[in-house]
């Protein structure tokens, strides 16, 4: 004869409890998950990379006088993603031009080379840069080049691409004039 008397309350707290737990370790599990897939870690030794709202004096230094903003491009006379960026970057420098943006275009080269072959390559493409800057790329960031950053006149990163562009990420970055 089967009894019809309700579980005890140690039995339902018990199942409760467990409950809980289980629901919480799926939710760590999911967070975790989803981290890892959207959000993978860094791997160990690279560089660390230039972020939005970061502010360095390098880039303060790079922005003319005068200025409120700059796209600084940071490029290598040795990157192949930069030379082949070179029609995009003129682009960029006529559409500025003829829209009036006062947004000025800095090239920023490597301490360890000469601005000398840089601007060569810019002026041989037909690109005017606004102002040309040596700076080591390890204090402002830069993983690699080409990077382009929309900085203000304190030298805050407002906006960073890394890499040689797509057309979605070249019309992102025209809009910023």
């Amino acid at each position: 004869m089967a009894s019809d008397t309700p579980p005890t309350p140690k039995k339902s707290t018990l199942d409760t409890a467990a409950n809980i737990a289980i629901i919480l370790v799926c939710a760590i599990a999911a967070v975790v998950l989803v981290r890892n897939q959207f959000f993978p870690p860094r791997p160990p030794g690279a560089p660390p990379q230039v972020e939005k709202g970061e502010q360095f004096a390098a880039l303060k230094q790079a922005v003319p006088a005068g200025a409120s903003r700059a796209l600084v491009v940071a490029v290598s006379p040795t990157c192949h993603f930069c030379n082949d960026s070179l029609p995009f970057y003129k682009h960029l420098v006529d559409q500025r031009n003829q829209q009036g943006s006062a947004v000025k275009f800095v090239a920023a080269v490597p301490t360890e080379d000469s601005k000398a072959p840089e601007t060569a390559k810019f002026n041989g493409a037909g690109v005017q840069p606004d102002n040309v800057v040596q700076i080591d790329f390890s204090t402002i960031k830069v993983p690699g080049t080409p990077t382009l950053m929309l900085v203000d006149n304190n030298g805050k990163v407002l906006n960073v691409w890394v890499g040689k562009l797509d057309d979605s990420g070249e019309k992102e970055v025209l809009k910023t004039l």
